[in-house]
């Protein structure tokens, strides 16, 4: 979501959000996995194919803060239904447009070729995060964000979205697999400014280098010794000074704690860092990302780079053409493998 994109709210909008909800409390239930359709045919050959999406669809109080939402969802479920580019999982973030999202969710084809999904959306609520997969939902978790930004910065909206990370528990043959999405707080410099000024100059840099520390300590909590996919839109480039703290070994300490003594603020041992696939064509200002930590005994391998799908513009009924979203969808290839496999075979699911 880029700031000079937005339609700003009128500022009595913008002050009756930050007065009567400021920072709103969320709810802290659990996400609803849903079953939808007929049970998919059995995964074929050992590879499985993740996307991330962020769709654009930044909607607040019936206000759309992005351009023709309803139709750029509605040719995403239908290039979903079509499934071409033969997606196993796909990870959604900003569908927080209530009637552009369920009308997606509800199309016949994506009902059948995902029918099972989490909407973390609908519940707990906010966060603007949906994970579709071919397979079955054994576990969701939801854990947000305490680093949230100001919601008295309401044209930012960052705050009032509650956002966090969704990890789900997939069923793969005889294997249960960790797959994540997450969406982490926005630089709203313009472009025209050099790319370090999102962690020099933008005050969310800071919100967003805790929201990396948060991830990955709820990761490492959660699976522990499980292989994970995480993918989404991190809002920070490869030059960020912030890319570290995701591929380090060690979880960064949070440099910006008032209280040093906190459990955040210190330094803990991870499994191992994050890595990311290589891509079919670098793009050095990309936001979006598809990472993969080991387990202790196996890992993600890629087979594949990752490359942009979904590339054709959406065409709306005014007859003009637009892409489907102001983010590339990416997408990737990958088997699980012995982490002390020289020869990276494919293990089978």
């Amino acid at each position: 979501m880029q700031i000079d994109r937005i339609r700003i709210l009128p500022l009595s909008l913008g002050v009756l959000l930050a007065l009567s909800i400021g920072c709103p409390e969320r709810s802290t239930t659990s996400p609803v996995i849903e079953s939808v359709g007929p049970a998919p045919t059995r995964l074929l050959g050992n590879t499985i194919r993740i996307a991330t999406a962020n769709l654009w669809g930044v909607s607040v109080l019936g206000f759309d803060w992005a351009d023709d939402i309803d139709e750029r969802f509605a040719a995403m479920a239908k290039r979903l239904g079509a499934n071409e580019a033969s997606l196993d999982i796909v990870l959604i973030q900003e569908a927080w447009k209530d009637v552009a999202r369920r009308a997606l969710l509800r199309d016949k084809g994506v009902v059948k070729n995902f029918p099972y999904r989490v909407d973390a959306v609908e519940e707990p609520g906010g966060a603007g995060l949906v994970i579709l997969s071919r397979f079955p939902i054994e576990t969701a978790h939801f854990e947000r964000f305490r680093a949230q930004g100001s919601c008295l910065k309401f044209w930012e909206g960052d705050c009032i979205s509650g956002k966090g990370i969704l990890a789900v528990r997939v069923h793969l043959g005889d294997r249960s697999l960790w797959i994540a999405n997450t969406h982490l707080i926005a630089c709203y410099l313009r472009s025209s400014e050099s790319e370090m000024a999102c962690d020099s100059l933008d005050p969310n840099g800071q919100d967003r280098g805790r929201q990396i520390i948060e991830a990955r300590r709820a990761v490492e909590r959660l699976v522990g010794r499980d292989p994970i996919v995480l993918g989404g839109d991190f809002n920070l480039t490869r030059t960020s000074r912030h890319y570290p703290w995701m591929t380090s070994a060690m979880i960064p300490a949070d440099p910006y704690a008032a209280d040093p003594s906190a459990p955040h603020s210190v330094a803990t041992e991870s499994a191992r860092g994050w890595t990311e696939p290589n891509e079919e064509v670098v793009v050095r200002n990309r936001l979006d990302y598809l990472w993969t930590r080991p387990g202790m005994d196996v890992r993600w391998q890629p087979q594949k780079s990752v490359q942009s799908i979904f590339t054709e513009p959406v065409e709306l009924r005014s007859g003009e053409s637009v892409a489907l979203s102001d983010h590339p969808v990416l997408a990737t290839e990958v088997c699980l493998v012995r982490v002390d496999d020289p020869e990276n075979r494919c293990l089978p699911f």
